[in-house]
């Protein structure tokens, strides 16, 4: 599971989060949810590669 950033939770989230620390005697912290990685086809891979070596980046295709 990749966690990109926390999580911006609302007052009752972040309560029941506390409730729930307190009863496990652990610290959590609540990351945003993370679009699965998209399937991709053999062209597509081949185009993400050219994208890739002409900017220098690294791609990773999600659902959108």
């Amino acid at each position: 599971m990749e966690c990109v950033r926390p999580a911006k939770l609302g007052e009752a989230p972040i309560k029941e989060i506390r409730a729930l620390e307190q009863k496990l005697g652990v610290t959590l912290i609540a990351y945003e949810k993370v679009h699965p990685y998209k399937k991709l086809t053999a062209a597509e891979i081949a185009k993400l590669k050219v994208a890739e070596k002409d900017t220098g980046a690294i791609l990773v295709a999600y659902e959108a």
